[in-house]
């Protein structure tokens, strides 16, 4: 059992969650000592529905602060650990608390820089532009003279949060031994991961650096803005950026009145969040309107750093062959792909996971193209995957969720926004980015390195060849059948490398066609098709041609 240090607040929690209904499962877990005695004796009745279940959880979650606001906020993201129903429930949790008083801030910063605030920022506002469940944020000024945006740590947050993941470790393992149902959903492991993720969060350092490499990830997309972060200015608990001036992503009104082309700003979000995921495996993980705003110039800026996702590249490949499958409308080969993501599959019911998911791909399917929601699918396929056993990483369920939203607040924003005008423009920067010249010959470079022992001992063997016809050893007798071989040898090595050389080519043009099918094609057969085939052709032909020269080597120097 795992020990509770602060059990007067572990007495708390469990009232509240009594006082807002969940009394019967306070029970069942055998938590309902903790409550007072005339509680205790009180009859409890199950919450057969779960919507009503939800309301009472996000209830309780914004009475008890912080760390279950926070809680709320995440299992909200992840639909493949809760109900669908607690998920909406839980988006409705607002990350707007009451503003802690200056003098908090002041010795918050103080301690950090071991300076008056004075000899920090020259000027700052007293009151705070933004206020959350973390930290709030301040316009100050540099010695510079540059205008920024001072994040500071709510005081003693570190400690109310460990002091209540404490708890949720407890009370997480209640619910894994008194409710075998919910076993399969593994909350310890949720708590676990819970953990994790918020003490990222409260690691300002982290943020920095996390805003840092996504900065340098976009610096080449003009259109999106990530604030520059003034590392000598910032600590564990502030961050200090550079403050920019933009209305919320949601804000149509004032979208419309700063006259931004809410059009071009729903595409230019939708692919930003697939950029990010998908061609560079390191995204914005909570791209919700607050976190997001648009400059009168139409541009966006991502803000909140805290929580980022990744993918590996082999997880990227995956997740677009995901996307290209939808055209071929074989819901099996989709849904294997999305299970080759799963991190574990040792206790899955596979047949019954393919079973409840084909219908939601079915949907896709036979949407009309503009109104396909592909992201929706990833994520409601993968969101079943706890159910059935078959457990994904966390960085997959973020990624498939960033793309769901931003469909959504891309048609928000604009009613006719078609998502596959969004995939065909991800494309595009797919293929500039992904088969740019340095690309390119970066995978010639790599075709070449694998065949380096070849090219490094194909002059030896020219070598070897032309001095046994130029100075044959004196008792080599050096007759028309060995002269015949030698010639055999120098032309097989020749065709060697011209194969290696034309299959490296024959391959790289035939990964850029396979991008582009349906849009290039001879006779109605897609270019990447016939590409395939005569690779294929030329690496049976090179195989056949090895063992004939291997047949031939052996009969001419029996003969000899």
């Amino acid at each position: 059992m795992i020990h509770v240090r602060d059990v007067v607040r572990l007495r708390h929690i469990v009232a509240v969650l009594f006082e807002e209904g969940l009394g019967y499962y306070i029970t069942k877990a055998k938590l309902q000592y903790h409550l007072p005695f005339h509680k205790q004796v009180l009859p409890v009745k199950p919450l057969n529905d779960t919507q009503r279940q939800a309301i009472a959880l996000r209830k309780s979650f914004e009475r008890l602060g912080p760390t279950f606001q926070k809680l709320g906020q995440l299992l909200s993201l992840r639909p493949d650990l809760v109900p669908v129903e607690y998920c909406a429930e839980f988006e409705k949790l607002q990350d707007h608390v009451p503003p802690f008083s200056f003098e908090d801030v002041k010795h918050i910063i103080e301690e950090d820089f071991q300076k008056p605030l004075r000899c920090i920022f020259p000027a700052f506002e007293q009151k705070p532009l933004a206020s959350a469940t973390i930290a709030q944020v301040h316009k100050a000024k540099l010695i510079s003279g540059e205008i920024v945006a001072v994040k500071v740590q709510r005081p003693d947050i570190k400690d109310t949060i460990d002091a209540d993941l404490d708890i949720l470790f407890h009370l997480a393992e209640a619910l894994e031994a008194h409710f075998p149902e919910l076993r399969k959903y593994h909350p310890l492991a949720v708590v676990k991961e819970f953990a994790l993720w918020t003490r990222k969060e409260l690691d300002f350092e982290l943020e920095g650096r996390n805003a840092l490499r996504l900065q340098e990830e976009l610096k080449e997309n003009h259109q999106i803005i990530v604030p520059k972060i003034y590392t000598t200015h910032s600590s564990l608990r502030v961050l200090t950026m550079e403050y920019i001036e933009g209305i919320k992503m949601d804000n149509l009104a004032g979208l419309k009145r700063d006259k931004i082309n809410s059009k071009k700003i729903s595409l230019l979000y939708f692919t930003s969040i697939l950029q990010q995921a998908l061609l560079y495996g390191f995204f914005h993980a909570d791209p919700h309107p607050a976190n997001i705003y648009v400059t009168k110039q139409g541009k966006l800026v991502y803000f909140d750093f805290g929580i980022m996702g990744e993918l590996p590249s082999s997880d990227r490949t995956k997740i677009i062959r995901f996307i290209r499958s939808i055209p071929e409308r074989n819901a099996d080969k989709s849904i294997d792909i999305i299970i080759s993501l799963a991190q574990d599959t040792s206790q899955a019911n596979i047949p019954a996971f393919k079973e409840e998911t084909r219908p939601i791909l079915r949907e896709v399917y036979y949407n009309p193209v503009q109104k396909r929601s592909i992201g929706k699918a990833l994520y409601q396929v993968m969101g079943i995957g706890a159910k059935y056993g078959i457990i994904f990483n966390a960085n997959h369920v973020l990624m498939a969720k960033a793309v769901y939203q931003a469909e959504g607040l891309a048609m928000k924003l604009n009613p006719s926004f078609k998502v596959s005008e969004g995939l065909q423009e991800f494309s595009r920067q797919y293929l500039h980015q992904e088969y740019s010249p340095q690309k390119m010959l970066s995978r010639v470079k790599n075709i070449l390195t694998s065949h380096q022992d070849f090219f490094i001992d194909f002059p030896e063997h020219i070598e070897s060849i032309l001095q046994k016809l130029e100075k044959p050893r004196a008792h080599e007798e050096l007759d028309h059948v060995r002269i015949e071989y030698l010639q055999e040898e120098l032309k097989h090595e020749t065709r060697r490398q011209n194969i290696a050389l034309i299959f490296a080519i024959i391959v790289t043009g035939s990964a850029f066609f396979w991008l582009v099918e349906g849009e290039t094609t001879i006779m109605g057969i897609p270019v990447r098709l016939l590409l395939g085939i005569l690779a294929g052709g030329i690496f049976i032909y090179a195989v056949f041609m090895h063992r004939e020269n291997k047949q031939m080597e052996g009969e001419q120097w029996n003969k000899s």
